[in-house]
């Protein structure tokens, strides 16, 4: 039987193959994993691929080999759709399929027609060379590292703030005609302004309209209170998904790509501008190439919370967009603050009128009439909504307003919000910001003066109706703001209302808190995650200064500290309070359906979060760098105890690992493994030395846990058996889980 078997595959016909990649092909029983390719048409043998002429000069200049350019998919560039076809399912390689040259008869397709009880065990076997990637997966993983909040339509930019008709009329002209200029000698337009100017209010309005007209190639709007927008990792893949939108071919060479190098996205944003941006660009055909939108916005570069981020970032726009002559023109705007002023300096990387066409809003551009202008409306447009009479405000209340706002949208879009809120009337509303103005003369060297005027006024006004209510348990108005406003900031996607149990303040808590601010705050579903969580937003980020700045806040000014503290305790008493020891080790028996239906009646998002966010407090870039959470959380720490800790850690050990409502930090991983990254590199480094001072038992007791939970992260990163993962939010798997924060 044996020897028959032998002699047939001796005589089969072999066709030459690759020795690159073995795979196994298994006996009949097993099934034969399928394909790692899928999505578009599959790229061509490379001898059979047609030639083609090449784009001039840009290949060249990239430095891409010229022969490199035939690479790409002559089926897939020629189409710009959206969505690429299916590809056929492809044949099976040569060496399976009969011969014609073969001198025996198949019966029906089998090798054995007349054989029975046989087997055929695992055989190595070699890849085919015509097995092509097709970018699929590639582009999967760019979506992952791509900030939808940072979009210039993204529903957790809800209402963003636009020019009003018939304002900045010039200015808009002068933009968009430098855009469509794309023989311009300059592909960089940047334009600085001081806080408040305007300058996202631009940017949204020039996006917009370059939608319109089908040249904006992508948009990023940066936000120092979005951890998903407040750094560069994610602005060039962000990028690279919005162009490959609009081309299929383009996608599948981003996706190939990304395929190719992995740790793209861990290289300079000057290697993942040319592999993700430029190069595939460069081979697409000439036609379609020309097609593509070319129209690139960045928006409020200061707000990238790293000095030096920011650097990094105009170098690469510098080295890679303007010294290889993309086809692309970048509008940029920041405040004119370190990294930009220094770039933009005579000598500086950006000082020459060749490299940068600049507009200094503040200084170029004077908005008094346009302010004028959008506070006349809107005052009018009050007096008719409350059925006030014509003449309920003059003009001298408009040209007040407008003195004081002193070029700066933010402080007239306050003060209209203001006069708007419903709780008084106004008419009441508008004296009160005239009385701060006669008694705030305008500081030349202070020019968020009125600014911070504006407010106190609301801040204090909100004060005293909250505490003249809330009489019996006498809270911190200001300090319970505070607290709200950092956990918006650390980004734990919870809802407004499970905020208010963690915070052990009651249903609608943060509803009567914010009632008198909605001047300076709303909340928002920007339903990120899949989830309609409510959030808050906070209008100008001048706000979130004012409060950060003692100088500039006053008594209004609340510590981090403080924060930190009151965060801790409350997180704390919800563990001690709200859990016992049994109920967070219980439930490993369960179901998934069961699990996820005790999971939410047991309320243990909220346990996740409390013991989440006190790790948080330690993060470098979390809301309190710069001011670490030092003696007060650490007696509170203490005062936890023994019995505290063992809930912890009952939690971190617990043999099923779940997903939670996360920010994206934490997303596709386990909140347990973000707690332990946390407790490893921040916390238990400081807490170790003050409990072996204060309490040397205690102590011994952590270090004992530290070790069991350094071994149970890396059975989580090892995907141990004895683990077992319930999807409480409904997400997405363990497969793509990412261990990092």
């Amino acid at each position: 039987m044996w020897h028959w078997f032998l002699r047939l595959w001796r005589r089969w016909p072999k066709k030459k193959v690759s020795q690159e990649e073995p795979i196994i092909v298994k006996a009949p029983s097993s099934p034969i994993p399928p394909s790692r390719s899928s999505g578009s048409a599959p790229y061509p043998h490379p001898s059979k691929r047609p030639s083609r002429p090449q784009r001039p000069g840009l290949l060249q200049t990239l430095g891409v080999p010229v022969e490199s350019a035939s690479q790409a998919p002559q089926d897939c560039a020629s189409s710009s759709s959206n969505h690429p076809q299916p590809s056929p399912t492809p044949p099976p390689p040569a060496f399976m399929q009969p011969s014609p040259q073969s001198p025996l008869e198949l019966n029906e397709g089998q090798f054995f027609p007349n054989a029975n009880n046989w087997q055929v065990g695992e055989m190595n076997c070699t890849q085919y060379v015509g097995q092509p990637k097709q970018g699929s997966a590639g582009w999967e993983r760019l979506v992952k590292e791509t900030s939808v909040n940072a979009l210039h339509n993204s529903s957790a930019r809800f209402d963003p703030p636009k020019c009003d008709e018939d304002t900045r009329v010039e200015l808009i002209r002068e933009i968009t005609t430098w855009i469509g200029d794309r023989n311009s000698p300059t592909q960089l337009l940047c334009m600085t302004g001081a806080a408040g100017s305007g300058k996202s209010a631009i940017q949204q309005t020039i996006a917009e309209k370059c939608v319109k007209k089908d040249i904006l190639a992508a948009s990023f709007f940066f936000n120092t209170g979005d951890t998903t927008r407040n750094n560069v990792s994610r602005v060039i893949p962000t990028i690279a998904y919005q162009l490959g939108k609009r081309s299929g071919a383009l996608r599948q060479m981003i996706g190939i790509a990304v395929e190719d190098d992995t740790l793209i996205f861990k290289q300079t944003l000057q290697t993942q501008i040319e592999q993700l941006i430029l190069i595939p660009v460069a081979r697409l055909p000439p036609a379609e190439a020309d097609r593509l939108p070319y129209a690139i916005l960045i928006d409020g570069l200061d707000e990238c919370n790293e000095e030096d981020d920011q650097r990094a970032l105009l170098h690469a726009i510098h080295d890679s967009f303007l010294q290889r002559q993309s086809p692309f023109r970048i509008f940029l705007t920041s405040r004119p603050e370190q990294a930009i002023f220094g770039a933009l300096a005579p000598g500086g990387l950006l000082g020459s009128k060749w490299k940068v066409y600049l507009i200094r809003l503040s200084d170029d551009h004077d908005a008094t009439s346009d302010i004028r202008l959008t506070v006349r409306r809107n005052l009018e447009r009050i007096g008719r909504q409350r059925g006030c009479e014509p003449t309920w405000f003059t003009e001298e209340d408009v040209d007040s307003i407008v003195a004081a706002a002193s070029g700066q949208y933010i402080y007239a879009a306050t003060a209209i919000r203001y006069i708007t809120q419903p709780r008084r009337p106004p008419v009441e509303s508008l004296r009160a910001i005239r009385s701060i103005q006669s008694g705030t003369p305008h500081d030349g060297d202070n020019p968020l003066a009125p600014l911070d005027s504006l407010y106190s006024l609301i801040l204090t006004a909100a004060r005293e109706a909250y505490e003249g209510i809330d009489t019996s348990m006498k809270r911190n108005f200001l300090l319970i703001l505070r607290v709200y406003l950092a956990i918006n900031t650390i980004n734990l996607n919870l809802d407004i209302d499970r905020q208010d149990l963690l915070l052990g303040l009651g249903e609608g808590a943060f509803e009567s808190l914010s009632c008198d601010i909605r001047s300076l705050l709303t909340t928002h579903s920007p339903g990120s995650h899949g989830a309609e969580t409510t959030r808050i937003k906070v209008y100008h980020r001048s706000f979130l200064d004012f409060l950060n700045a003692p100088e500039r806040a006053g008594a209004l000014h609340i510590p981090k500290i403080q924060c930190a503290e009151y965060i801790t305790e409350s997180c704390l008493r919800r563990i001690d309070d709200d859990y016992t020891l049994e109920e967070i080790r219980d439930g490993s028996t369960l179901s998934d359906n069961q699990f996820k239906l005790r999971y939410k009646a047991k309320n243990l998002d909220l346990l996740d979060c409390a013991i989440l966010l006190c790790a948080v407090l330690w993060r470098k870039d979390s809301p309190f760098a710069g001011d670490a959470p030092k003696d007060g959380v650490v007696s509170t720490l203490l005062q936890f105890g023994a019995s505290g800790f063992e809930k912890i850690h009952a939690w971190v050990t617990h043999p099923v690992m779940h997903f939670v409502g996360a920010p994206q930090w934490i997303e596709n991983t386990y909140p347990q493994f973000e707690f332990v990254e946390r407790w490893e590199k921040c916390m238990e480094p400081e807490l170790a030395k003050e409990f072996e001072k204060r309490e040397p038992d205690l102590a011994k007791i952590l270090k004992k846990y530290s070790r069991e939970w350094a071994a149970r992260k890396a059975d989580m990163v090892a995907g141990h058996k004895s683990l077992r993962v319930v999807d409480i939010s409904g997400r997405s798997s363990g497969k793509g889980r990412r261990d990092r924060p």
